[in-house]
């Protein structure tokens, strides 16, 4: 039940039925390039850079479900915000990571994720329920962008 709920949960975010208006694919992932790295003054990062740190972040998860105990990201570096230059790649980038990382979560075992994440001192399970907050805390930060890049 945990596996099937996860891969539900990061599924609807992305391009599923999502339980907020829609789903990134439908409202971020249509916009223009130009839309995509668009900067206002009250906002640190532009949609491309969010979208970008939300797949840092995936990607974190999904080095950690596959054994790599040796991955690690320090917040506020590059790796936690990389630097974007092109919007498809970050779109595409996104893609593979989703993917892999539903992949990686359909082979963990329910035992599996009640372990402790090499590195960290929360399990597995506290990690990917972490990381679907964390798409909707930025998805919340990419709206209210949208909503100032389209008054303007």
């Amino acid at each position: 039940a945990i596996i099937e709920n996860v891969i539900k949960q990061l599924n609807d975010f992305y391009n599923g039925p999502s339980w907020v208006t829609y789903n990134l694919e439908k409202k971020v992932f249509s916009l223009t390039e130009s839309v995509a790295f668009e900067k206002k003054p009250a906002y640190s990062h532009s949609i491309a850079e969010q979208v970008a740190h939300l797949t840092a972040w995936r990607n974190f998860a999904l080095q950690k479900l596959s054994g790599n105990i040796n991955f690690n990201i320090t917040d506020d570096s590059e790796e936690d915000w990389p630097r974007v230059t092109d919007w498809n790649t970050v779109r595409d980038e996104f893609k593979v990571c989703h993917q892999g990382l539903i992949k990686a979560t359909g082979n963990f075992t329910e035992d599996q994720w009640y372990a402790t994440v090499p590195g960290r001192s929360y399990s597995f399970l506290y990690m990917i329920n972490g990381i679907v907050q964390h798409d909707y805390y930025h998805y919340g930060q990419i709206g209210s962008l949208l909503a100032a890049i389209r008054k303007s």
